[in-house]
């Protein structure tokens, strides 16, 4: 298998910028001795790249809401908050449908807090998929700087 094999195989999973990261990775390749290139193919072939469409699809879009795209990509830190704060949005929603009487206090908490989650939600649709494919290129490109 040659290097050109592998890229492509990897490209969906690197950062989308018109091939530069592909260009960065075949310069560190071409680099290498021959030894050293069928070591590289062997540990990238090996790697376990996360899919971005996979972290997409089920952790933003469908279960962003909930940190899952976060914890997806190891930002266990901003899932948790996010977990969190949805968690009370949810608890507030059921208190809110108690008819009796809700403080606005906590009408307009829990409003604030369904729309910080709602506008976190969009900007971690484009965020984490980013996060995810700079990620991968850096275990790629960790492998040419330890050979």
């Amino acid at each position: 298998m040659d290097f050109n094999t592998v890229l492509i195989s990897i490209q969906n999973k690197l950062p989308r910028d018109g091939g530069i990261s592909g260009i960065t990775l075949k310069e560190n390749f071409n680099k290498l001795s021959e030894d050293k290139k069928r070591q590289a193919i062997d540990k990238i072939v090996l790697l376990n790249l996360k899919n971005p469409a996979l972290v997409f699809w089920v952790g933003s879009f469908f279960f962003g809401t909930f940190g899952v795209g976060r914890f997806m990509i190891g930002d266990t830190l901003l899932g948790f908050i996010r977990l969190v704060i949805q968690l009370i949005v949810m608890f507030l929603q059921v208190v809110i449908d108690v008819p009796e009487d809700v403080p606005l206090v906590v009408r307009g908490f829990g409003a604030i807090l369904l729309f910080i989650n709602f506008i976190w939600w969009i900007v971690d649709l484009f965020l984490v998929g980013k996060k995810l494919r700079s990620q991968n290129f850096a275990k790629v490109h960790a492998i040419f700087k330890e050979l």
